[in-house]
């Protein structure tokens, strides 16, 4: 049954995308939505609620991101100047040597990730 194959092959590719998005990189020991919430502040000073647009997803989600990635010492929350109630995200020593590695090491990742998925399907 054609059908059944096909179903069986998505679901396939499907558990090797969640477990990428998901699942820590070994190479780097965090996930791929950590890697992007890292370049966005490496990029631009932003807020929590600024850095969930970007990523499409809930605040919640977000700031269990932010204080996971605070924890391990690679971000820091600042207090605004201008407005003490708003708080921005900045990479710490240890986050940029740590974004400096994601930038070494991140596309080869990628591509290694997305011949898989092309052999799988």
């Amino acid at each position: 049954m054609p059908e059944q194959e096909q179903l069986q092959k998505l679901t396939q590719i499907y558990t090797l995308v969640t477990q990428c998005y998901n699942q820590p990189l070994p190479e780097l020991a965090i996930n791929l939505p950590q890697c992007q919430l890292m370049s966005y502040v490496a990029a631009e000073q932003m807020t929590v609620a600024q850095v969930a647009h970007k990523l499409n997803f809930s605040a919640t989600r977000t700031s269990n991101l932010v204080v996971d990635l605070c924890k391990r010492g690679y971000l820091k929350q600042q207090v605004a100047d201008h407005d003490r109630r708003r708080r921005y995200l900045g990479l710490t020593q240890v986050g940029t040597e740590k974004m400096a590695l994601i930038q070494q090491q991140l596309p080869t990742i990628l591509q290694e990730t997305l011949r898989t998925l092309r052999d799988e399907s």
